[in-house]
This record gives structure tokens, sequence and C-alpha cells, in this order.
């Protein structure tokens, strides 16, 4: 068990987090003499550079699971456990920028909740707006829990004061300085973050025996340490055949596809200046976050290494409890503000994210003569709210990985099919689009009740002989049966459409001004300028 005692230098971690989280907090209050209107607050009035989207896309993208979730999946199953972050998530970005970048920010729409409303209509414009706040509200939620181990760590407090702090100073800024605030301290954090981790990573490693440790690693499951694929004999994180195969694509579906239709992506997406600096953001943000992505599970495998005796329960703490050993006092604070810097940027973006589905989208669904003004207070109403909700979620789970990679799961089998027959099948219409939405969602937790026999069976004698180690015996049932939801949510999709066309003829896919939207030169490029 990872013993953390308490720091001896607690004190220059915390002068140096209340310092950076003073300087957040001051951005917010710069930031808010830039929103006058709610496309400001929302998408920063469409105005990002090149850099400056850059850093908040690899800012936001770069999160708990990327680094401290990874670390841990990689200690417990070597690189099959981290297909889902970070290598799907770095799929996401590549496919964003590929088929839907250009179409969305051509559009000039201000949120992803635009697209369900204007192609489909209000009842699955509800729908997607309920499962993508509920999404974003994990997702904070999973941010909040690496705060609360962080702080627990490096400082001594307890894992509930870490959350409660982190989740005041998240709340102050987001509300003052919205988009714009969060995108000059996703710069800043990027850098921060850029710097310090390609520092302090090699001292690490040397710190640890050189880089020869990473000859001799293993992993808590014994599985094939380097083999990220379902191996000949052993499968799939420990499940061979159908089921194994089922549960590889799983782990590229959930983030990978998933999270494409996410409001914090989109945002990003969105604020964007033009078609060409968005694309090519995103292609640059793909290639920067899987290089940073790899640090995290290698720590993870370095960490098995040097101790292969951790309990599941410590491997989340597995990159904290690296800086405190292996990081000199100057460095370690530095990297805790790094770690900082990456949990912040998510969460805000996810509560940004959430705040202005629910102060844009549902008051122009409820009340369609709504003025700009009631919208913009709205949306900054709701950024305490999502974040109080949060709160509650993080302090009542306290659990990282899981919690965020189940948010992009429930987007993969409820949104997933409807969002992109919204570009790229005309006959999608309303009916279908709903009764996809509620076949994928009840399919997924039905065929997930009938897989946990299986993975009970799996799961016998991982913590203690005899016995079922139910909490992966749940998630994995939960990751399999999401690719029979997507398959599913796809089927009904273009059965039910197809059977409806007279009664419920499709909409018409319009851009933010009301005019035709034509689905051509979608490619991303990034070498081309539009």
């Amino acid at each position: 068990m990872l013993e953390l005692g308490h720091y001896q230098y607690a004190s220059w971690v915390a002068t140096g987090v209340i310092i950076y989280m003073v300087i957040m907090v001051l951005i917010g209050f710069f930031s808010t003499k830039y929103i006058k209107n709610s496309a400001d607050f929302i998408v920063a009035g469409r105005r990002l550079p090149f850099f400056m989207l850059l850093g908040a896309i690899v800012a936001t993208w770069f999160c708990a699971g990327s680094l401290m979730g990874a670390s841990a999946n990689a200690y417990l199953f070597g690189l099959q456990g981290i297909v889902f972050e970070p290598l799907s998530a770095a799929l996401c970005l590549f496919l964003a920028a590929i088929f839907f970048v250009r179409l969305m920010r051509r559009a000039k729409y201000t949120t992803v909740g635009d697209i369900f409303y204007i192609r489909y209509g209000k009842i699955m414009a509800i729908a997607s707006l309920i499962i993508l706040v509920i999404v974003e509200i994990g997702w904070v939620g999973s941010q909040l829990v690496a705060f609360g181990s962080i702080l627990r760590v490096f400082t001594g407090w307890s894992m509930g004061s870490g959350i409660v702090v982190s989740c005041f100073v998240l709340v102050l800024y987001t509300y003052l300085g919205g988009m714009w605030a969060v995108t000059l301290t996703d710069v800043f954090q990027f850098i921060i973050l850029l710097i310090v981790l390609l520092i302090a990573f090699p001292i690490i490693v040397i710190n640890m025996g050189g880089w020869d440790i990473f000859t001799n690693v293993g992993n808590f499951s014994d599985l094939p340490t380097w083999a990220f694929y379902p191996v000949r004999g052993e499968g799939y994180l420990g499940y061979s055949g159908l089921t194994g195969w089922l549960y590889y694509i799983a782990a590229w579906l959930s983030i990978g596809v998933g999270s494409l239709c996410a409001q914090d992506l989109m945002q990003r997406v969105l604020a964007g200046k033009n078609e060409h600096v968005t694309v090519k953001a995103c292609y640059v943000s793909g290639f920067i976050y899987i290089t940073l992505g790899m640090i995290g599970p290698l720590l993870g495998l370095a960490m098995f290494a040097k101790h292969p005796n951790l309990t599941i329960a410590d491997t989340e703490l597995i990159i904290p409890w690296i800086g405190v050993h292996y990081l000199p006092p100057f460095l370690a604070v530095l990297f805790v503000i790094a770690v900082l810097a990456v949990l912040m940027s998510s969460s805000t973006g996810a509560i940004l994210a959430a705040s202005s589905l629910i102060g844009y989208n549902f008051l122009k669904i409820l009340k369609p003569h709504s003025i700009d003004k009631s919208m913009l207070l709205l949306s900054r109403l709701m950024v305490p709210t999502i974040c109080f909700i949060s709160l509650a979620l993080a302090l009542w789970l306290q659990t990282i990985y899981k919690l965020m990679v189940i948010a992009w799961t429930v987007l993969l089998v409820g949104l997933m099919a409807s969002f992109i027959a919204a570009f790229f099948w005309k006959k999608a219409n309303h009916i279908g689009a709903v009764s996809s939405y509620i076949a994928g969602f009840l399919s997924w937790v039905i065929i997930t009740i009938c897989y946990l026999p299986t993975t009970k069976v799996a799961n016998t004698d991982i913590v203690e002989a005899g016995k079922v180690y139910m909490d992966w015996a749940i998630w994995d049932a939960v990751y399999i049966a999401s690719t029979w939801g997507f398959l599913i949510s796809i089927i009904v999709l273009i059965i039910v459409s197809l059977l409806t066309q007279k009664i419920d003829p499709p909409k018409i896919l319009l851009d933010a001004d009301g005019k035709v939207m034509e689905i051509k030169n979608w490619f991303g490029n990034p070498f081309k300028t539009y």
C-alpha cells in the first residue's frame, strides 16, 4: 500500500497552488470586459487564432484520465488498459478534424445542441441536452476527484477539502469570464503542462533507475504488457473470442467516437476564427495529445517495476506519489501545478459546456423569443449550479478513470448515430432519432445485465480468493455491452426513419442563419487553406 505520510515541502506546494489559483481568478476578472453577449461567453466571439485554439483543445482534452487514470490502468493491465485513454481520445480529435470540424464551424452554431434542434426538432433536442449535460457533470466530477487526490498527497488536505476548494475556484473564474477566461487560462495551462511534463518525465525515469526499467515491466493482471490489441489465446483484458473483440471495439468507440458530439470539444471547434485554423488545431492537438498522453502510462509501468504490490485503490495515486518521491522539491511544486492545470482546464471546459447547453439551448427551446441578455444571464447562473452538482458526485463516487470513460459511453449509445446522420444521411428523421436514442440506451442497459454473469466469473479471485470483484465485473459488462448498444442505435435509426418517411418527413439541415447547409467539402485537409 502506498504510504502517503506528510510531504516535507507541503508548504511550498500549498503556496504555489494558492498563487496559481489567484492568477486563474484574476484572469477571470480580466476576461469580463470581453463578454458582451452569449456568443462571447460561450464561443469567445468565434475569433480564436490557431495558438489559442490549440492550447484550448489540448488543455481541455488532456485531463485526469490522461495522466492519473491512464497510469493506473497501465499499472493494472499494461497497454491494453490505455486504449480507452489516451489512444481513443487522440483518435477522436483526428476524426473530428476529418469529418465534422468544417461543417460545424461553417454552420456557425453556438452549441452542439443546435444541430439536434434544427435537424430533428424539439423532443430530440431536449433529450440530447439532458444526456449531454449529465455527461459533462460526470466529466467534471472525475476531474474534481483528481483535484482532491493531488492536494491530499502534496498538502495533507483531506480528499473532500481539496475537492471543495478546487470547485470554488473553478466556479469563480468560469462565471466571470466564460469562454474567454477558459481559453486564456487554457493557453497558460497548456504552456505549463508542456514544459513541466517534458522536463519532469526524463528526471523521474532516471531517478527510478533509468530507461532500462522499461525492459523489465509487467502489470498487475499479468497481461501482455506492450500489446494494446487482443492477443491470440489471451484476448483483450482477460476476455477471449467475440467477447474480447467486443470489449476492444468498445475501448476505441467510447471516447474515440462517443465524444465527437461532446459540447466541450465542439465548443472549441465553434470558437475558431475560421475552418482552416480549426482543422489544423485539431490535427496538431491530436499529435500533441498522443505524445503527452503516453507519459502517464509509461510512469504507471515503471511504477509496477519498482513497486509491484500496490492495491487497486492505490493505483490512482501513482502520479502524485511519483512526484513526491522522484522529483526535486522545486520541480515537484511545478509538477503539482502542471497537473492541477490539466484538471482545471478540463473542468472549466465541461462546466462551461453544460452551462451553455442549459442557458442557451434549453431557454431557446422553451422560450424561442428569449433575448440574448437572458441567455447570457442563465448561462452564467448555471455555472455554480453545474459545479456544485459535480461536487456532490465527486464526493460520493471518488473515482477518476471509470467515471470519465462511462460519461462518453452514454453519448456513444444514445446520440452518436443521430449526430452522424444529421450531416451525412438526409433520410434521418425525428422519430428515427428519438427511437435510436431510446433503443441504444435501453439495449445497452439490458445487455449489460446479460453480460454480468460472464464478467463476474472473469473477475473472481482478483482481490480475495473465491470472491467476485464487483467493481471490475460491472464496468466490464458496461463496456462490452456498449458496442451492441451503439450498433443497435444505428440499426434502429435506419429502420425507423425509413418506415416513417411519410408521417415524419426529414427536416433539412440549416445553418445558424437559417440557410440550407450543403454537405460538401467536409473533408478536413490540414494542408489546405479554405
